[in-house]
């Protein structure tokens, strides 16, 4: 019964031990790549922000600015 043991938790750990190979090898490039580009899209919205609320705070000219200029 011993044996039965020791070969299941000898099992557990090696099966352990071949996800994290996989995980390691396969999942975390793509889990870094993923990052790395979330990133550089919450730069791009915050630089879409700002010029918006840029050009909101910024008044149009009205039509009597426009004529005499």
């Amino acid at each position: 019964m011993q044996e039965i043991w020791i070969a299941f938790f000898i099992g557990l750990m090696v099966g352990w031990l071949i996800e994290w190979l996989i995980d390691w090898r396969y999942w975390r490039p793509s889990v870094t790549a993923l990052r790395q580009e979330n990133e550089q899209l919450r730069r791009q919205l915050e630089q879409v922000k700002a010029n918006t609320q840029k050009t909101q705070k910024q008044p149009a000219p009205s039509s009597r600015e426009k004529i005499y200029h």
